[in-house]
């Protein structure tokens, strides 16, 4: 690490806090807890830990390995919270029985114990003096363990066990976000800093710049006095929020974990008047629904509420990456084809023919990949979602090719007179393109799927005759033109192919809807999934991998579809019959589990336990009563509310902000109700401005592009009962902001003396009043007595 990159005023104050003694002294007999942590649970002896020696909670509150490093450590090792209990994977409950993280919940109580000693000792044994940033990748860690893929604890439990098991090397910091702070602190750049989930890559830049700082300057610092320093008050780079000391939480964090799943719920919907922060709130709470441990972890961190908000996006980011995380907006346009599924028209320009393709909505993509019954790690290259397509490798009597494709991992069509199909047309012979003319539909339709729409990681089902298959593959390559085999003419379009099994009889014709393949070369198949295909196989003793197939909850990871405006749609034709499948019970193995054939693909179609719905909904466009009953019955409803609170401390023109707001919603409750009231994030823009100057550009800006524009919205353009709300009757002429009076020509000049009863209706906007101080002042008004409501 080049420390020249540092800020040297900062090295220096670091090098003299070192010096420190009331800094960097350890608390007396922190040696003597180290040697006993160390002598009852030595580093090669995890693995052999009883149920009582590693689980917090009843019957073993102290004397455990999670409350250790938990708790028991902070003297030397500073502050680590996982969360919750959940955090460690285990722990005991109140009643004595052992939870058991989602993923492990289907083995037994000894298998889940033996899975997570394995991954923590895997952990626990890597050479520091390597290269250990292995242990950021779950996969790695599962093929290092010896364990299939289901969970690793959190990024903050990997960060502990290798600094509490390498306290002379390795930094004893376990928070993630804390390790970033420090290195933009120091002044690394932020696109130098490894991503969130890299815990250990972070840490061992900031061990690195450790190193290079003691190096340089002959310090005797060892990483913990490091640690102090940084987070010390003095040095002025410590997180805004933060304790390094023990905490006095409870042992399990009930309240925490209670906080959370008050919004656990599998359906709900945000509801409240624009700018309440709905879409805002989506956010955190698909996070919290998605990956529960992550958030229960990162709620421990009391960071600043800033930095929380950030690194949440980040996360969230990812999980959108990862596709557990979806969004949609609803609208009346919206329909039950692009939420479920629907019939695409499709263009072949080559074989100037259309075809019509059954295309999966956002609702069945997620839920696809939240039931996810199938693990995928040990079958190599399959996609996440592989389309499937019917493939004839030669004629009955051309074994010899078949036999050459599965012997070195290929598939190969004929027709290779047509020459290159991934070159131009106009790069071929005339001889190639007069050949590929006079090829059939059919034909010319199978050369196109097996050169252009076929994808890697896609499956292919060779046929044997009209309901079997011989083989099933996944597609590990591009398409090319190789004439290498010399066995047969004509069969030169290639693609590498994994024959996953080859030489089977498996009868298709079931699990195709009852329908006999064909004899066309190419063609993708659209009845059933990959599930449902590694489900059939074992059904006839055609086994896969023993890992890729389970029923089991240990592939389920929770994944989250947020539908913004929820209410613009048209409920029922958007859900359909689907709209049963959401209810707890009637989801998948739920106690009233309920499935139903898709309309277009006749699929068999369940809604499973681990997707939630999060919707949003504005009350201004249509309140909770107009909503369609069926939804109504499905979902919580959490209302979110107007906070000015969340405004205190800006003011502009001399006046307090939070208040404003506050009595405009006051009158439009009057006047309309609370459903139509003003949300906070209206004025959010006032808390990034510094100067007074930009402050008040910028309300007039919010009063004259939003806030007059929603009130006329609201009120219907009735500008007499807008400029109540603004107080506008109280002002001078000069001061309102909708001037309805002295509005020239008058009525008299405009009209003859014999029209009468005329009622002046225009208004206009004063420009003026927006850069105005008193015409915000004069919104707040002295609230009169009780006594001067009531008249005499």
């Amino acid at each position: 690490m080049d420390i020249t990159k540092i800020d040297s005023d900062l090295v220096s104050k670091i090098i003299e806090l070192s010096q420190d003694d009331a800094i960097t002294s350890r608390p007396e007999g922190v040696e003597e807890l180290y040697e006993e942590f160390l002598s009852k649970f030595p580093k090669n002896k995890i693995t052999e830990l009883t149920q009582e020696q590693y689980c917090l909670g009843q019957g073993s509150i102290t004397d455990n390995y999670c409350r250790w490093i938990e708790r028991e450590l902070q003297p030397m090792f500073g502050r680590y919270m996982p969360g919750t209990a959940r955090g460690h994977l285990l722990y005991l409950q109140k009643d004595g029985t052992l939870y058991k993280h989602q993923s492990l919940s289907d083995l037994s109580d000894d298998d889940a114990l033996s899975y997570v000693l394995k991954v923590h000792q895997v952990i626990i044994d890597a050479d520091v003096n390597a290269d250990i940033t292995w242990i950021d990748q779950d996969n790695e860690v599962y093929d290092r363990a010896g364990v299939e893929p289901r969970c690793v604890m959190g990024a903050g439990r990997r960060a502990r066990l290798v600094s509490i098991y390498n306290p002379d090397i390795i930094l004893p910091i376990s928070s993630t976000v804390h390790i970033k702070h420090f290195l933009k602190a120091l002044g690394l750049p932020e696109s130098e800093i490894p991503p969130y989930k890299n815990v250990i890559q972070r840490l061992l830049m900031l061990t690195d710049v450790y190193q290079a700082i003691k190096k340089e300057h002959n310090l005797d610092l060892t990483p913990h006095q490091f640690m102090l320093v940084l987070y010390s008050d003095k040095l002025g780079i410590k997180p805004k929020k933060v304790t390094v000391d023990a905490s006095s939480h409870d042992e399990l964090n009930e309240p925490l974990v209670a906080n959370i799943s008050n919004y656990s719920s599998l359906n709900q919907i945000l509801y409240g008047p624009p700018g309440t922060g709905k879409t805002y709130s989506t956010t955190w709470r698909a996070v919290s629904l998605a990956d529960p441990e992550w958030y229960f972890e990162l709620e421990e961190q009391d960071l600043d509420p800033d930095d929380q908000r950030n690194v949440t996006k980040e996360r969230y980011d990812e999980l959108v990456s990862e596709q557990r995380i979806a969004f949609t907006t609803f609208h009346q346009s919206f329909a039950y084809e692009d939420f479920v599924e629907g019939i695409r028209a499709k263009t072949d320009d080559d074989a100037k023919q259309i075809s019509y393709d059954i295309e999966d909505g956002i609702f069945k993509q997620i839920a696809d990949r939240a039931a996810n019954i199938v693990t995928r790690n040990k079958i190599e290259g399959l996609a996440e979602k592989p389309k499937f397509w019917k493939i004839s490798l030669g004629d009955v009597w051309q074994k010899e090719l078949r036999e050459y494709c599965f012997d070195n991992d290929e598939a190969r069509i004929g027709w290779g007179y047509t020459g290159d199909l991934s070159t131009n047309l106009s790069e071929r012979s005339q001889q190639e393109k007069d050949y590929l003319k006079g090829m059939g539909s059919n034909d010319r339709s199978s050369i196109k799927d097996f050169s252009e729409n076929i994808e890697i990681g896609d499956v292919l089902l060779c046929l044997k005759d009209q309901k079997t298959i011989r083989a099933v593959g996944i597609v590990t390559s591009d398409y090319v033109f190789d004439t290498s085999f010399k066995g047969l003419a004509e069969f030169h379009h290639t693609r590498k192919v994994n024959w996953i099994l080859r030489d089977i009889n498996f009868d298709i014709y079931t699990l195709n809807n009852s329908t006999n393949l064909t004899q066309k070369t190419c063609y993708k198949i659209n009845r059933f999934t990959w599930d449902d295909l590694a489900k059939s196989l074992e059904h006839q003793d055609y086994s896969l991998d023993s890992q890729s197939i389970s029923n089991s909850p240990k592939a389920s990871k929770n994944h989250v579809l947020i539908i913004d405006e929820i209410n613009r749609g048209n409920i029922s034709r958007i859900f359909g019959e689907l709209i049963t499948l959401l209810e707890p019970d009637k989801r998948k193995g739920g106690t009233d589990a309920r499935e139903v054939i898709l309309p277009y693909s006749k699929e068999k179609f369940s809604v499973p336990s681990n997707l939630y719905v999060l919707g949003t909904m504005n009350t201004a466009d249509k309140s909770l009563a107009q909503l369609d009953l069926a939804l109504r019955r499905r979902f919580d409803f959490i209302e979110l509310l107007p906070k000015p609170e969340l405004l205190d401390g800006i003011t502009v023109h001399g006046i307090v902000v939070s208040e404003v707001l506050t009595v405009i919603n006051q009158r439009i409750e009057v006047l309309l109700d609370r459903e139509h009231t003003i949300g906070h994030s209206y004025f959010w823009s006032l808390k990034d401005l510094d100067s007074d100057d930009e402050k008040e550009i910028e309300l007039g800006n919010i009063f004259k592009r939003r806030i007059i524009p929603l009130l006329q919205e609201y009120f219907f353009s009735d500008w007499e009962r807008i400029s109540w709300v603004l107080n506008d009757p109280s002002k001078h002429n000069s001061e309102q902001f909708i001037q309805t009076g002295e509005i020239t020509p008058t009525v008299s000049e405009l009209f003859d003396s014999s029209i009468k009863g005329l009622n002046d209706r225009r208004y206009l906007i004063n420009e003026t009043a927006f850069n105005n101080p008193e015409s915000y002042k004069k919104i707040l008004i002295e609230l009169k007595s009780n006594s001067s409501d009531v008249k005499a």
